[in-house]
């Protein structure tokens, strides 16, 4: 189960379900690798631009759906387990290519039940992106394993080119643009 950081989040303030891109990050930031959604998303949140979201904290299905609903976008981040493993691997699949296959999640939201009551209740964004990165450790614990730490910068600039924005703004000009 994972622990909530605060008690509401953004999915339950109205004003900010009108986004038209919405980051949500799955995880638990307690359980070593499979904290890499929330911290994907609060690297977004730090420097998003007015019409991105960034939600982290879901629980259920219910609370995912709530927090797609009606965006335009949606880029969910979450830790994987496949097999055979390659922990760092950064997976990009579509909800259809989830519904075709299956999910890969850590935990037990179920995401691919989640777009199947999605689609059936008409609470789907129209475009559904799932980076999903390859865990190592779930144990209890704080901190990714060097694998998964090495591939947070190439998930974070995916999110970026997914939702449309440059990693200057995320991160600030580069020592070259300074000189």
């Amino acid at each position: 189960m994972h622990l909530l950081l605060g008690a509401l989040s953004e999915a339950h303030s109205g004003a900010a379900l009108n986004a038209d891109v919405v980051v949500i990050g799955i995880g638990n930031p307690y359980r070593r690798d499979d904290g890499v959604g929330p911290a994907v998303a609060a690297a977004i949140d730090e420097h998003k631009p007015a019409h991105v979201r960034v939600v982290t904290g879901i629980e259920d299905p219910m609370t995912l759906l709530e927090a797609w609903s009606g965006a335009k976008l949606a880029v969910l981040v979450d830790a994987a387990m496949t097999t055979p493993s390659t922990p760092g691997r950064i997976h990009r699949v579509t909800a259809g290519d989830l519904i075709a296959g299956g999910g890969v999640s850590t935990h037990g939201l179920n995401v691919t039940q989640a777009l199947a009551l999605g689609q059936a209740l008409g609470r789907m964004p129209d475009r559904l992106v799932v980076l999903g990165v390859e865990a190592a450790d779930t144990g209890q614990g704080f901190g990714f394993t060097a694998q998964v730490a090495a591939a947070m910068p190439h998930v974070i600039a995916a999110v970026a080119e997914i939702i449309g924005i440059s990693m200057e703004l995320l991160l600030g000009p580069t020592e070259n643009q300074l000189n």
